[in-house]
């Protein structure tokens, strides 16, 4: 990824951080005060379209880097609602330690943003494909066998 997508990923970030104040103060006007509660909802309404503009650059800049970031934010939002139901007792993140990944019980590493085991032993997976994915336990042999060994291949 570029530094400027990267630049223009930070900014969008901000904004949203910047937008979920912003409803925080929403929620928080009293109902009487029209013109104020407004005045919020037009500013929502315009980091909304500044959230589009730069997803517009991002777009221009690298249409399948733009495609896999909307690949990875629906997947987010399917991995949240999964998750919703599930009780995980443990959850490893790409954030966290620089690597994630589970080990498939036929030794094949699946690299990931987030993988999380439940009580049961079941995981859900976030891939760096932007892929939701949900593994029963008897398939994972762990989530955490060392260092993620990269094979080169067979000549």
């Amino acid at each position: 990824m570029s530094a400027n997508i990267k630049g223009l990923l930070q900014r969008i970030n901000f904004i949203e951080t910047d937008m979920e104040v912003h409803k925080q103060i929403l929620f928080s006007i009293p109902s009487k005060n029209t013109a104020e509660m407004k005045e919020v909802v037009d500013t929502i309404a315009g980091l909304k379209q500044q959230i589009n503009d730069l997803r517009d650059q991002i777009k221009k800049m690298d249409e399948g880097e733009y495609n896999r970031i909307i690949a990875i934010e629906q997947a987010t939002e399917r991995f949240r609602q999964i998750s919703r139901d599930k009780k995980f007792v443990q959850v490893n993140t790409l954030n966290e330690s620089g690597q994630c990944f589970i080990t498939l019980s036929d030794g094949t590493p699946l690299e990931c943003l987030v993988a999380a085991r439940e009580e049961n032993g079941n995981w859900t997976v976030l891939t760096l494909a932007g892929e939701t994915k949900e593994y029963a336990g008897s398939l994972v042999q762990s989530s955490d066998p060392g260092p993620l060994k990269k094979t080169a291949p067979e000549k």
